[in-house]
């Protein structure tokens, strides 16, 4: 399967799991399903049988050598995540949820994907200053692109029938934070296979809402995110300084802002 990128090709052998960069096989980490102990919703579902169970592929820095310099310029990493379709103990196939560290003005560094193949809704989430959370479920399917804006924890869920392959750009320099999912027995909301979603009773108050992805005035829908950021690097300057988000997208005059 060939993706959508046309500066480097990008092509997926389903059947081994496999990503290529222009024939050169691109490395990748896994998270499984022992991984997931502490983040899903049925806790006695993991058992030494299935453990070891690929839940998702991880493909850092795929096709970046080729446009290496674009991309080291500004401290951005290009990836490919591949998530399974599997029945995690009667939930869907999540990735395991992270947070970004604050970069300036109390502000974190945001990510943008784009959905490659099949179906996924993004868990959102943000600590208020009370302790209550604020919550988005954003639908997205094949095309898509959704911001993960500053501040908000992140989870990718495979609700398709189908494996879901999602791409990211994101500043390169920073860990994520998964610990605080963790100690907090995973994301605020438990989306189930029979249709129910359950709130994590370890989450204090919280405010939900729900949407399909939206367009984002500033990006070319015709071309990858990958092929953009090739052609336009000061349209994704937002990754390396969050409080360009906080403007009115509309009015956004954003080629002729610098990195």
């Amino acid at each position: 399967m060939k993706l959508n990128t046309l500066a480097v090709n990008l092509e997926f052998d389903e059947n081994e799991r496999k990503l290529f960069a222009d024939g050169k096989e691109v490395p990748f980490s896994t998270r499984k399903v022992g991984e997931m102990k502490d983040v899903i919703f049925n806790k006695e579902f993991i058992n030494i049988k299935n453990r070891n169970d690929v839940l998702y592929r991880m493909y850092r820095a795929a096709g970046v050598d080729k446009n290496a310099t674009v991309f080291s310029a500004h401290n951005i990493r290009y990836d490919v995540t591949v998530i399974e379709n599997y029945d995690l103990g009667g939930e869907f196939t999540k990735t395991l949820g992270h947070y970004h560290p604050l970069v300036e003005k109390g502000l974190a560094y945001p990510e943008l994907y784009e959905v490659i193949s099949g179906e996924v809704v993004y868990l959102l989430q943000k600590r208020n200053e009370d302790g209550s959370f604020d919550l988005q479920l954003v639908h997205a399917k094949a095309g898509d692109k959704v911001i993960m804006p500053p501040n908000y924890g992140h989870f990718s869920i495979n609700v398709g029938s189908d494996v879901l392959i999602e791409a990211n750009l994101v500043n390169s320099t920073f860990d994520s934070d998964y610990k605080a999912v963790q100690k907090m027995g995973g994301g605020a909301l438990f989306l189930l296979k029979n249709g129910n979603m359950v709130l994590n009773r370890n989450y204090a108050e919280i405010s939900l809402k729900h949407s399909e992805a939206e367009k984002i005035p500033f990006l070319d829908y015709s071309k990858s995110i990958y092929d953009e950021y090739i052609s336009h690097p000061e349209h994704f300057i937002f990754l390396n300084k969050p409080e360009f988000l906080l403007w009115k997208h509309d009015s956004w005059d954003i080629e002729t802002q610098e990195f």
